[in-house]
């Protein structure tokens, strides 16, 4: 169960990083939201790039490379090569900015109901919160793609807010961590 607890708690790890360089960059499009688009495309790029090497990191080091269902090498891959191209093409990224953004919100909240099926195990309370933040998260992402005049800076309000929710909710799991192991090995 060890290695279950150490896969998690990386994993809670990402997200509260993740969450981070998301409210930078929310923060970045609040305070200066006529050059942004080129800041972000500066900024998405080296996050994909960072993903990556972190995402190959942690295959390396954790031993993914013996786990049939570890796919941490090839997304590190993949995000790296995003990442170039979000840098060397920027332009044409640009253009599709606000869906990306979006898409990623949608990703982020439907990852975490997964994490949230678990913690519902273990407190009700917990996971009925977890699982409106995780829905709050995918509306944020739907708002997002939908709204085709949204203005920069009001995308940078939504980023920061979704990235707290994903902070929130990825410290709520990792607080819990030790009773959803219980809970499943009393399942046992």
């Amino acid at each position: 169960m060890k290695m279950i607890e150490k896969e998690l708690k990386q994993y809670n790890y990402e997200n509260i990083f993740i969450g981070v360089l998301i409210i930078i960059m929310g923060i970045i499009m609040i305070l200066f939201p006529k050059n942004i688009l080129n800041i972000i495309s500066y900024f998405i790029g080296g996050f994909l790039i960072l993903n990556g090497v972190l995402k190959i990191y942690y295959y390396i080091k954790f031993d993914g490379k013996y786990n049939i269902f570890n796919y941490d090498l090839s997304y590190g891959i993949l995000n790296i090569i995003m990442g170039l191209l979000c840098l060397f093409f920027k332009n044409e990224f640009q253009s599709i900015i606000r869906i990306i953004i979006g898409l990623i919100a949608i990703y982020e909240g439907i990852k975490n109901l997964s994490l949230v099926s678990k913690l519902l195990f273990v407190s009700k309370k917990l996971g009925i919160i977890s699982l409106l933040l995780s829905i709050l998260m995918m509306l944020l992402g739907v708002i997002i793609i939908l709204t085709k005049g949204i203005l920069v800076a009001t995308v940078g309000y939504m980023l920061t807010g979704f990235a707290i929710i994903d902070i929130v909710e990825a410290i709520i799991f990792n607080r819990n961590i030790r009773k959803i192991e219980k809970y499943f090995e009393n399942r046992k």
